[in-house]
């Protein structure tokens, strides 16, 4: 009988999951849709490069909605087994309430995992094919992907630059190598520097400069400067591509990243990195800490408000959560907070709270 009722349980719960994942993912799907509608109008993407973008959208999409459609799938499946008093039908007969949850609880901890799975192996990479296909094929920017391990790389039109650190808020590069390409990719000039600091949207000031000169059949030319204003109008976008690459980056990535430079990283800088570390792995299992917030509510809301009930104290709870993890991820940053505490401490509270509603129902 419980197994019966485990899979009965459980195929409502997942009949939910799957109705509400689809609807936030086609939300997103449209709201993006009409947002870059002038761009795919503009430089004539065809419809079929549009379709493969999006279709690499969808896990980045399920790995946002994740959480959310966990609650709301939650709400609505205890909302609607209270309202139709199977819940009471189900401790009448003496199963506990322990039993009526499980299912869910168990099946919110598969989903944790798999989310993470997500995160970690799948939508790192969708994420970089989708920033391709947009900036490389729709918009048809002669741009390459900035790559962070060993070498960070990034091409635009005719140059190519190399870079060692790059402090996002600051505006500033440690160690740059630029290589200037002539009509034929062929290396024409190349500028060494120790240091890059912004100055305007195009002026860059660099320190330490090394400047050579290639042309064919004559000997290499070389300058020093120990400091000099360069016009890169396109190096004014390398740190928010830093930052973009930076949260695109897997657990494992971002932690091998964090270990290689961190003796080179500003401490503002770190503190930034271990905060979106940590939030990498906390963020996944807030959907079993969503099941433990709405399973109580459900039960004792469900007759009286019925779904209406529930999908307002869904929305609401979504809204707190949001609120509650910018704030702790803002404290982090600034290192007010322990990285990890920062990104598990909204998880924590929801998972006390939660607790604490499920023991106050009658076991």
């Amino acid at each position: 009988m419980i197994k019966i009722l485990d899979r009965y349980i459980g195929k409502e719960f997942l009949k939910h999951l799957f109705f509400i994942t689809i609807v936030f993912m086609m939300f997103f799907v449209i709201a993006h849709f009409f947002d870059h509608a002038d761009t795919f109008v503009k430089h004539r993407a065809s419809p079929l490069l549009v379709l493969i973008y999006y279709a690499l959208s969808l896990p980045g999409y399920f790995y946002q909605t994740s959480l959310f459609a966990v609650l709301f799938a939650t709400l609505i499946t205890y909302t609607i087994f209270s309202k139709n008093q199977e819940i009471m039908a189900m401790r009448v007969h003496g199963i506990s309430l322990w039993t009526t949850v499980r299912p869910v609880v168990l099946l919110s901890i598969i989903l944790s995992v798999f989310i993470f799975i997500d995160g970690e192996f799948i939508t790192p990479v969708t994420q970089r094919k989708t920033s391709y296909i947009y900036t490389a094929k729709i918009k048809k920017e002669k741009k390459s992907e900035l790559f962070f391990g060993a070498k960070k790389w990034l091409r635009w039109n005719d140059k190519i630059y190399n870079f060692h650190q790059i402090d996002t808020p600051g505006r500033k590069i440690v160690g740059i190598t630029i290589f200037i390409m002539n009509k034929d990719f062929h290396v024409a000039q190349r500028i060494d520097a120790m240091k890059a600091e912004q100055k305007t949207a195009d002026k860059w000031l660099l320190t330490n400069v090394i400047w050579r000169t290639f042309e064919k059949d004559k000997p290499i030319v070389t300058f020093k400067y120990p400091r000099r204003v360069f016009l890169f109008p396109r190096l004014s976008k390398v740190s928010k591509e830093a930052e973009k690459q930076t949260k695109q980056m897997s657990f494992t990535q971002l932690n091998e990243f964090i270990e290689k430079h961190k003796a080179s990283i500003n401490q503002k800088i770190l503190n930034r990195y271990y905060v979106d570390l940590y939030a990498k792995a906390a963020y996944p299992f807030g959907g079993l800490i969503m099941v433990l917030v709405a399973i109580p509510f459900a039960l004792k809301m469900g007759r009286q408000g019925g779904i209406s009930a529930g999908l307002g104290f869904a929305i609401g709870i979504g809204i707190i959560y949001i609120i509650l993890s910018s704030l702790f991820n803002s404290l982090g940053y600034a290192g007010l907070l322990n990285g990890f505490l920062a990104a598990w401490a909204v998880n924590i509270i929801f998972f006390l709270g939660g607790c604490l509603a499920y023991l106050s129902l009658p076991q």
